[in-house]
């Protein structure tokens, strides 16, 4: 019995694909690859908005922790003409600048200068340090600040003055800091003073409140003149403590702190 020779149809079929299956095989590829890439970028935004949040509070938590620090220690008395605490309220391009110089007694950060003004090699350690926050203007934003720190060394007779500056942060949109007095005065102005100096007030402050802005990325390309909405940040200091630091004279007229920090 003889068999009949395979239509070429069905030799198509046991070759392989006809172009309409290929091109059907195709349009799906596309259709699942559409649907990966649209799941793969929601889940990156979704890790970036998550980092975004998180990148915040742990900015915020660096910044105020080391303004708090220095400030926990603040020292105060046994300063010629009361000096020791200066706070001024500035302004660079429209946003807060403010700056503070006091004394703490926080182990310094830095080590001793030489003569040249370079930093020394010596671990020695100085039971008082000034330190100082100031803002510069940003060279690459102008709608940013730098805020810096000033530490210097040795307590001298200009303790608002001099030292090592080291940044921060560098995108800050306002820092502003407002002085209220003691609660027995009976301070009315809840809005606090401006500036600050113990060498008129005779003391320092009570308590400072803190408020500070800051970005953490840069802005939109697309939008590049509008900014985003945030909320500032703000904080209370309180002070109180720094009225009982003891203070120890030693024979050439300066001091050091009995029991330093």
């Amino acid at each position: 019995m003889m068999r009949r020779a395979p239509s070429r149809q069905a030799l198509a079929h046991q070759g392989g694909f006809t172009l309409i299956e290929l091109t059907i095989s195709i349009a799906m590829l596309g259709v699942v690859m559409g649907l990966m890439y649209q799941v793969i970028g929601g889940t990156i935004d979704g890790r970036n908005m998550v980092y975004e949040e998180l990148r915040k509070p742990k900015v915020a938590n660096a910044v105020l922790g080391q303004i708090f620090k220095d400030f926990r220690y603040i020292y105060y008395g046994g300063l010629v003409g009361d000096a020791g605490f200066r706070g001024k309220a500035r302004t660079m391009s429209g946003m807060d600048a403010d700056r503070v110089s006091f004394i703490t007694a926080r182990r310094t950060r830095t080590v001793g200068a030489e003569d040249s003004g370079e930093r020394s090699k010596d671990t020695r350690e100085s039971p008082l340090t000034e330190v100082g926050y100031a803002c510069r203007p940003n060279d690459e934003n102008a709608d940013w600040l730098e805020l810096w720190r000033r530490e210097d060394y040795f307590v001298d007779s200009k303790p608002t003055e001099g030292g090592f500056y080291t940044m921060v942060y560098d995108r800050v949109r306002s820092f502003r800091l407002r002085y209220f007095p003691i609660p027995e005065e009976h301070y009315e102005n809840k809005e606090g003073l401006e500036d600050w100096d113990s060498a008129q007030k005779k003391g320092i402050p009570y308590a400072i409140l803190l408020k500070i802005e800051f970005d953490i990325e840069e802005p939109d390309e697309s939008n590049p003149d509008e900014r985003e909405e945030i909320d500032p940040i703000h904080r209370i200091i309180l002070l109180r403590g720094g009225y009982n630091v003891p203070w120890e004279s030693n024979q050439d007229g300066s001091g050091a702190a009995m029991n330093p920090r």
